[in-house]
């Protein structure tokens, strides 16, 4: 039996942080992704968030939050 690891990705849409979801993908036995958070690069992180459903999205960057957001409601 795997254990589940719950994660939270700090910078998800820089080069480690692809990284790291790539290996997340391979193994969704293995992994849940909670949150993520990034800086400022919205159509990145509206793409993760739609792809693992986390159950936090953070941005930095306070206006690219609230485009982020309308842009996740308008999908849903």
């Amino acid at each position: 039996m795997t254990v589940i690891r719950h994660l939270t990705i700090l910078g998800s849409t820089g080069s480690v942080g692809v990284s790291t979801l790539d290996v997340v993908a391979r193994h969704p036995d293995r992994f849940h992704v909670t949150a993520l958070t990034a800086n400022n690069n919205i159509d990145r992180m509206l793409e993760q968030c739609c792809r693992f459903n986390p159950r936090y999205a953070v941005m930095l960057d306070t206006a690219g939050a609230e485009e982020l957001k309308k842009k996740i409601c308008a999908t849903e």
